[in-house]
């Protein structure tokens, strides 16, 4: 009798632990995307000393909170499509975060819908540390006068393309990559604003 009821009850046990569902990490949590590009003005970066922003924007699209640890790494590429290359890698990392208290103790939460964001800056240098607006086209630019004592080149096409992981367990996410025109501008002359503060010419 005694025998018989152990038997029983080992076979409820392993039919239960049969209808364990499986624990599946869903494959579409995160979406990237490339949200913001924002070349600065003349002020803000003067004509030799051009620089842009990036926003790098990620969103909870599950229908579920996520929470799980965090690995933050990966990399923007931006290259010319005239000249492919002039190229510049930028390493992204847990620092690029635009509110960076959104993780504690190495792990984040995102409840559906909620995004996150990552700030990327760029100086116009290639990896080889070339200042690409030095070899953008200012021909006819003296009947090109933009503004006070700035000329403007034919604008230039590019492609930022992003690759990050946010969490390990999802691996890496592709953004899709976005092209953008920069506006490359040049001092007539560099002693006088916006490039410098009264040199002359």
């Amino acid at each position: 009798m005694f025998a018989s009821v152990i038997f029983v009850w080992s076979l409820l046990s392993l039919s239960c632990k049969e209808n364990l569902p499986t624990r599946v990490i869903p494959q579409h949590v995160v979406d990237i995307s490339i949200s913001d590009v924002e070349q600065y003005n003349d002020h803000q970066s003067p004509p030799g000393r051009q620089k842009m922003h990036f926003i790098i924007m990620g969103e909870n699209i599950y229908d579920e909170v996520f929470w799980d640890s965090v690995n933050v790494k990966g990399s923007v590429r931006i290259w010319w499509k005239r000249k492919p290359v002039r190229f510049k890698t930028i390493i992204l990392s847990e620092k690029n975060f635009t509110d960076r208290t959104l993780i504690h103790n190495g792990r984040m939460m995102l409840l559906p819908g909620q995004k996150f964001s990552m700030d990327i800056y760029w100086d116009l240098r290639s990896d080889n540390g070339v200042y690409l607006p030095s070899e953008m086209d200012f021909a006819r630019a003296t009947s090109r006068l933009c503004y006070a004592n700035v000329y403007c080149g034919n604008p230039e096409d590019f492609v930022i393309e992003v690759s990050l992981n946010v969490y390990d367990r999802l691996g890496y996410l592709i953004a899709p990559a976005r092209e953008f025109i920069f506006y490359p501008r040049v001092c007539k002359c560099p002693g006088y604003p916006p490039c410098g503060t009264g040199g002359g010419c």
